[in-house]
């Protein structure tokens, strides 16, 4: 009688591990063919994310999908994607604040929304218009958005040379060749090194805290800690124009050149460079531990990576300089 028992155990326990059971959307229903049983719908299509609202997509699948829904603004050309794997979308896992993946960020424009999937090429569209931007800023110490803001450069040719170092008070280009990131002015700094021909330095500009878009005072409002830290800003590449650019970004604390940023811009469009405090580099050894809250400045130096002085024009594009705390910007 035992052996039978155990016979019929064994058979038991075999059945079962021929058949395990399964977690998780199968694989032949998420690389299959996509039938839509609930059409692709937005809540709203005229957003005002400055007052907070948020966007949300619905749709229905037959099985389990792997879908992307890409959003582009249609005038700044910022774009923000969502994906996920399930067989349906709703607020829980397609939600939208007016956040951008990368610079530049969204504004008021019309936005195309479009669902696509991994194994289909069957595609599905809905049109928005933002009323209002989100607030670029929110929760961020923003050094300047370049709207409005004087500052202080050290100008380069064709302005005499002879000047230098007298400052000289000055708004930002206002040139349009390029996409403006946030909305608002950026700065495009451009020449060829002029300090006799050996030096790679073209021009200079400076934002102190207490002329920034928000006058802080003495020192920009920033933790203590430099691990919780960011510093953030949009930058342009082009090859044919920032070829041999090499922009330094250097931050004061307490007066003095302590840290630097050095950005050599080697991809093309419009890029967010997001900088841990803890990874900027010290300016020499003598510099003791980072102090973010004792940031009194920062600078932005054009200098050329040509390895023949003057050597060509360099030209550097940049917007919307801001820290953050706890976590990297979001555009």
């Amino acid at each position: 009688m035992k052996k039978i028992v155990y016979s019929f155990l064994l058979i038991a326990i075999l059945s079962a591990c021929d058949k395990p059971e399964q977690i998780g959307p199968g694989i032949n229903g998420i690389y299959g063919p996509v039938t839509v049983t609930q059409a692709f719908t937005v809540n709203m299509s005229n957003p005002n994310f400055a007052a907070g609202n948020k966007v949300y997509f619905t749709a229905r699948f037959e099985n389990d999908a792997i879908w992307t829904i890409t959003l582009v603004g249609q005038t700044s050309g910022a774009v923000k994607t969502i994906t996920g794997i399930s067989k349906e979308i709703g607020a829980y896992n397609s939600e939208w604040t007016g956040t951008a993946d990368d610079a530049p960020s969204f504004r008021a424009e019309n936005v195309v929304a479009t669902l696509s999937f991994a194994s289909s090429t069957s595609t599905y569209t809905q049109n928005l218009t933002i009323a209002a931007q989100k607030n670029l800023d929110a929760g961020g110490v923003l050094v300047s958005n370049f709207a409005t803001t004087k500052f202080q450069c050290y100008c380069a040719p064709p302005l005499n040379p002879n000047n230098w170092p007298t400052d000289f008070p000055t708004t930002v280009n206002t040139d349009n060749t390029y996409i403006k990131p946030d909305g608002n002015a950026y700065v495009l700094m451009e020449g060829v090194p002029w300090q006799g021909g050996g030096s790679p330095y073209v021009d200079i500009a400076t934002i102190e805290a207490k002329n920034a878009d928000v006058n802080y005072g003495t020192y920009f409002p920033l933790y203590a800690d430099p691990a919780k830290v960011y510093f953030n800003i949009m930058v342009y590449g082009d090859p044919a124009t920032t070829s041999n650019t090499w922009l330094r970004i250097s931050l004061f604390e307490d007066g003095v050149e302590a840290r630097v940023i050095d950005v050599r811009p080697d991809w093309t469009g419009w890029k967010l460079l997001s900088y841990n405090y803890t990874e900027l580099l010290p300016v020499d050894a003598t510099i003791g531990a980072s102090k973010p809250n004792k940031v009194t400045a920062l600078r932005f130096v054009l200098l050329s990576d040509s390895p023949t002085l003057p050597g060509p024009s360099v030209r550097a594009v940049f917007d919307h300089p801001i820290f953050t705390h706890n976590k990297p910007y979001q555009p």
